[in-house]
Formats: C-alpha cells, structure tokens, sequence
C-alpha cells in the first residue's frame, strides 16, 4: 500500500515539475522575444505582371486588397521596405511618387503591388516615407546561359526537375488557374504557405546546381557547374537585401514589415532569423 502511495505521489511530482519547466522556458522565451524587433515578410506575386484577364483594379480584387491592407495596418510596422532599389532612387523616385500620393486625394491607379499594398497601408499609418532594400542580379542572364546548356547536354530533364536529387512539389500545378481560383488574399495566403516557399526555395538548391559541366574533378572555363552561377548569384541578391534593410534600422523600431517577390522570402527569412535582434513572424498566422 506504502509503494503504491508513494508511486503515485512521485508521478503527480514528475507532471508538476514538467510543467512548471514548460511555463518557466515560455516565460523565458516571451522576455527574449519582448526586446526583439518583430519582422513580417509577405512574399507576393507582382500584381502588373499578370496577363490581361487579370486586372487587379477590377472591384472584386480592390475588395481583397482591402482587407490584406486592414491586416497589415493592424500590424503596426514602425517601417515598410520595398522590392526597389534605393541606389537608385534617383531614377526610381518612390520618395516623390509616395509623397504626392499621400497629398493627393485620388485612388492611384498603378497596378503594382508597391503602390496597391505598401503606399495605401503606409499613408494609412501616416508613414512620411517608404524604405527601399532591393539589390541588382543577374538571374536572367544566367537562366539563358543555364538553358541553352541544358538543351545542347541533354540536362533538360534536371531543368524540368524530372531527375533525381531535384525537388518538386507532389501535386503538379498551374500557377495561372490557381490565382485564377482564388481571390487575390486567399492566393497570397497560398503564396506564403510554408509548403510553397520550401519548393520554391528547394529549386534554387536543387536544379541550377546540377546544370552545366559537373564532373568537379574536370575545369571547363565558361561551363564548370555553370548553373551554380545562378544560385550564387540569387543568394547574393537576398544577402544585399537583408543588407540594406538592416542599414536603414536604428533598433528603436517595434517591428518592420517586407512586401517581396515570394522567392525571395526563404532566403531572407533565414537571415532574420539568425539575427538576434529579430523576431520572424509567421506569415500564415498573422496572414490569417
């Protein structure tokens, strides 16, 4: 009788101990995270860049917008970064286009996202400027000189992510009839989707790497791991991205928010997250 008490004494001890563990990390978790700058990243597609059955002017898209744009106010970033590049400001002119904006009574017709998702939210927040963090690459550059390898050495298989050691999402989809299906926020929620950008990524890891002359132990200049090139480079550009939003930071903000193209998002996803001095927040949370 004695054993079976004390049995059941040190189990109930086990549980509370286990719990109190539990409450004492969360509550160690929640005080590092308190003096952490809070990083929203929404990976989009670019809305000017859709063919002409999709307008995203039309009613039914300006509805969707509107409510994406009520989430991103609700935030509360203390800065909004851009997909431009502040290098060239000059001939970008975002400070002047952003400034009328704001001082104009007109709804902007521009279909592109920066003027649809970060000017209306940052007027809305009474923002005086946005803050541009895209960098220069080479990706269309690399892709041809990737393609036309790929159709002259037969590699067109790894190119199509037919091979192994190359990743592709279970189900094959059709982009066009995907955001078709959708509206515009229920896409974007399926853009940022951890599925999606964990292929999306696993391409640039995957497939480029494996194209060109890649017997490693023979140099070809011009063709040795030539598609490495392309990953470098994407890699690069995110790095100089990352770069260029922590530089316009002066750690007293609370929390900042990306609007980005959705492969960029990985990348830059990581680079927060090893910084200390960041908090990600998950996307499909505060999506949803």
């Amino acid at each position: 009788m004695n054993l079976k008490i004390g049995f059941w004494a040190f189990a109930l001890l086990l549980v509370f101990s286990c719990s109190n563990t539990k409450d004492e990390k969360k509550e160690i978790t929640e005080k590092e995270d308190e003096g952490r700058i809070k990083v929203y990243l929404l990976g989009t597609f670019h809305f000017a860049q859709t063919d002409s059955t999709y307008n995203v002017l039309d009613e039914k898209h300006q509805e969707s917008i509107k409510k994406l744009n009520d989430i991103i106010v609700g935030l509360n970033p203390n800065k909004i970064f851009i997909e431009r590049m502040p290098d060239f400001e000059y001939e970008n002119k975002i400070d002047s286009l952003y400034t009328a904006y704001v001082n104009s009574k007109k709804e902007t017709k521009n279909r592109n996202e920066i003027w649809q998702v970060a000017f209306k939210v940052g007027k809305r927040l009474k923002h005086k400027k946005l803050y541009q963090c895209d960098h220069s690459g080479r990706y269309g550059a690399n892709y041809r000189a990737m393609l036309q390898y790929a159709q002259k050495h037969n590699q067109m298989d790894v190119l199509n992510k037919n091979t192994k050691g190359t990743a592709k999402m279970k189900i094959q989809i059709n982009i066009d009839s995907i955001r078709n299906s959708k509206t515009l926020l229920e896409y974007l929620k399926w853009l940022n989707s951890k599925e999606v950008q964990y292929y999306s990524n696993a391409y640039y890891i995957t497939v480029p790497p494996q194209i060109g002359h890649t017997d490693v132990y023979k140099y070809k200049k011009n063709e040795y791991l030539l598609g490495t090139e392309l990953t470098a480079d994407w890699y690069r550009r995110n790095i100089y991205i990352y770069s260029k939003m922590i530089n316009q930071l002066d750690y007293e903000e609370k929390s900042i928010f990306l609007i980005i193209g959705n492969d960029h998002i990985p990348i830059i996803r990581h680079l927060f997250e090893g910084n200390p001095y960041f908090n990600v927040m998950d996307t499909e949370k505060w999506l949803n």
